[in-house]
């Protein structure tokens, strides 16, 4: 499908700009579809053609959320994997994706965080210890590395 001769380009370019502004799944791109109240055919023709012209990519998106959801909301693998599931992202491009991060990075960033965190906690040695396993679970981090933390601070 050329975009010209699509027979609503504004709705094209609304999705093109949309999928422009961040990277998005298929899932994500087709519930922003259902919005503009279209047809399944009409729907179909447009992921189609987004993803032709490479607006959607499964695989560029698996691997910038990784990074975004590590780096900036210092996210462990589990939370990760889950979240990928949700957008219905293949099993084999979230294995590439967790797999970009390196041991080092990862155990470094869990011990900053948990640092951080076990310094701000309040109150008895049972509260501060469920609070920060709480707090780690929370954020798909994994309980063995967690417990060995417990262990370490507590």
């Amino acid at each position: 499908m050329e975009k010209t001769s699509y027979k609503n380009p504004e709705i094209l370019n609304k999705i093109e700009n949309y999928c422009s502004y961040q990277e998005r799944c298929k899932k994500e791109v087709i519930e922003k579809l259902f919005t503009l109240n279209l047809d399944q055919s009409e729907l179909d023709d447009v992921i189609n053609y987004l993803i032709k012209n490479d607006y959607i990519n499964e695989e560029r998106f698996a691997l910038a959320f990784t990074q975004g959801k590590f780096r900036i909301k210092k996210w462990g693998k589990i939370k990760i994997i889950l979240e990928l599931k949700k957008r219905a992202i293949d099993i084999n491009l979230i294995n590439k994706a967790i797999n970009q991060i390196t041991d080092s990075d990862y155990i470094g960033t869990f011990d900053k965080l948990s640092l951080k965190k076990y310094k701000s906690l309040t109150g008895s040695k049972d509260s501060k210890k469920r609070k920060f396993i709480n707090f780690l679970s929370y954020r798909g981090w994994e309980y063995d590395l967690i417990i060995r933390k417990v262990n370490d601070f507590l």
